[in-house]
């Protein structure tokens, strides 16, 4: 059975204006992440969405009720969906270098500076999280499992910029910039998905 699925990410939360890094932290939206949002199930709402599969955390969960109170579409939770755990690094400003000297790796301050080398690293695990690789993986698993399985012909997804990332990346559009409640429209076969992007 073919299905259309629209993965969208949540709106704007305060960590996001200000470059922390959320991870699996729970940071609900700002204010202008809730009209972001509203924006959001205004544009969806001419969609004939069955159900909406969502990550668990608050502002993936809040971005998904605007979408399914416009549109009256149940929120079915995944913790697959969720962010990338970034381990130690969450809640930090965190910046790339590529000089030794200015590293700054001590997690008592709120801005970081790391090696580029090992930010840019897929297969790179921060302390106490996950790679980009893993992220990836599991959000593929989720996505899968739920084309397969989902009763629905038109579904959609609330997530993060991280999982949206590893979906793209199987249709080739990994290195796509992703904004807050922006959305992609999958195809799928029943085999593989195609992007309407």
């Amino acid at each position: 059975m073919t299905k259309t699925i629209y993965v969208f990410r949540h709106g704007q939360t305060d960590y996001n204006v200000a470059r922390r890094i959320m991870g699996q932290m729970d940071i609900p939206l700002n204010d202008v992440g809730r009209v972001q949002a509203t924006e959001l199930a205004n544009k969806l709402a001419t969609f004939a969405i069955g159900a909406i599969y969502s990550s668990p955390l608050a502002r993936a969960m809040e971005t998904a009720q605007a979408v399914a109170d416009k549109i009256g579409a149940p929120i079915i939770t995944d913790k697959r969906l969720m962010e990338r755990h970034n381990g130690k690094l969450q809640g930090h400003i965190v910046h790339g270098t590529n000089n030794p000297a200015e590293y700054q790796m001590d997690y008592n301050q709120m801005e970081l500076f790391w090696p580029a080398a090992q930010l840019n690293d897929d297969n790179w695990q921060p302390d106490g999280g996950e790679s980009r690789t893993e992220c990836w993986a599991r959000g593929r698993a989720a996505i899968t499992d739920i084309a397969k399985n989902a009763p629905y012909d038109t579904i959609a997804i609330s997530t993060h910029s991280g999982i949206m990332r590893g979906i793209l990346d199987l249709v080739g559009m990994g290195d796509t910039k992703i904004g807050n409640c922006d959305y992609v429209k999958l195809n799928w076969d029943g085999k593989k998905f195609s992007c309407q992007c």
